[in-house]
């Protein structure tokens, strides 16, 4: 069971670096993207830890989707949005993804 949950997980996970890695960089006005996370941040979008419960995976996708259906926002910030709501095990490896996405662009 847990081979399983691995991978849904690493298959959401790696749906993100996707996207990440065909999104340009974009320089949009810092005070713009400020208002933008804290309109996003208003509307309690969940934190993902990445412990291994598929569920619970796309529940979280399904849960910041939702939120940015409600929002205007570009697909780069989606992904900045999306990432900035990784926690402990998940964030961990984002962080460590940094370094290869760097290489992607």
């Amino acid at each position: 069971m847990a081979g399983r949950n691995d991978a849904a997980i690493a298959a959401a996970l790696e749906a993100v670096a996707q996207a990440v890695g065909q999104q340009p960089v974009a320089n949009a006005g810092a005070n713009a993207e400020v208002c933008m996370l804290e309109t996003f941040l208003r509307n309690h979008p969940p934190t993902f830890k990445g412990i291994y419960d598929a569920d619970g995976a796309q529940t979280w996708l399904k849960e910041i989707q939702r939120v940015f259906r409600v929002m205007q926002c570009r697909e780069v910030q989606k992904v900045r949005f999306g990432t900035h709501m990784l926690a402990e095990e998940a964030d961990d490896w984002w962080i460590g993804l940094l370094p290869i996405r760097a290489r992607w662009c």
